[in-house]
């Protein structure tokens, strides 16, 4: 299916009472349950929402993923995917890594004894060097926000998969229209849904997938644990904005040509 088909069909899921095409805003934190032994699906809105739910499936199926989880912002998505790791865990991360992710690594983490080296990642011997006892990631992030420093993912995934690493990829800048990193064989996809996913500059919203269940687990617990969830309203608005994700991104690369010609 062409990603502009399925960026419709995955942003338009009618709803199962009126057929509306978009959405409902499901403003309930707490949802009936029929039977006080077997809960449904939903039951506290910090654990589940049929609002985000629909935006979370959006997301991973545009990765090419099973898995999607949303979050208050792109770093809330971040560091709680880096939340997954404990005490004494060592990741190779991006030298060129956005300002917010080098913040959290170097002022947060760090006090809990989750250790970090960076690396300019278009070095690969550099990034073998760096491989510790304890290292249990790379963590990528292709083009990085804001200088564009580009990194091999296929190259990236050969060293982690030799390795036993999992590969943590942001994928922000380029949008799952441009590039999808689990199909490059990287395990876990972070997104600042702020920018190109929604678009309009009017959310706040981040973004964690993957396809792999073990991995999805491990992340749907650190998202309910901390409670960083997309709001209700924000979820529709970040499923309306990726309506038109991809005749954006396409403009914005045409442009983006355009000017590099001219220069």
């Amino acid at each position: 299916m062409h990603d502009w088909t399925k960026i419709i069909k995955k942003t338009t899921v009618a709803d199962k009472l009126s057929g509306a095409v978009n959405t409902p805003i499901q403003l309930s934190t707490t949802f009936n349950q029929p039977s006080f032994d077997h809960f449904g699906e939903f039951d506290y809105a910090r654990s589940g929402n049929p609002t985000r739910k629909v935006a979370e499936d959006a997301v991973a199926s545009l990765e090419d993923a099973r898995y999607g989880f949303l979050y208050s912002t792109g770093m809330a998505a971040i560091s709680s995917v880096l939340l997954t790791f404990s005490q004494g865990d060592h990741l190779i991360v991006s030298k060129y890594v956005y300002g917010g992710t080098f913040r959290i690594l170097e002022q947060v983490l760090n006090r809990y004894g989750i250790e970090h080296t960076f690396v300019d990642l278009g070095d690969l011997d550099a990034v073998r060097a760096a491989i510790k006892p304890n290292t249990k990631a790379i963590y990528i992030e292709t083009p990085s926000n804001p200088i564009l420093a580009v990194a091999d993912l296929d190259a990236l995934v050969a060293i982690a998969h030799e390795h036993k690493l999992l590969t943590i990829a942001d994928n922000t800048f380029m949008s799952p229209v441009l590039q999808k990193p689990i199909k490059h064989g990287v395990d876990i996809v972070v997104h600042s849904a702020t920018k190109f996913l929604s678009g309009h500059s009017d959310i706040l919203a981040g973004a964690a997938i993957t396809d792999n269940k073990e991995l999805a687990d491990r992340i749907y617990f650190i998202q309910n644990a901390v409670g960083a969830t997309l709001g209700v309203t924000d979820s529709w608005l970040l499923l309306r904005g990726i309506k038109t994700l991809g005749i954006r991104m396409q403009q914005s690369s045409s442009a983006a040509l355009k000017i590099a010609t001219w220069l």
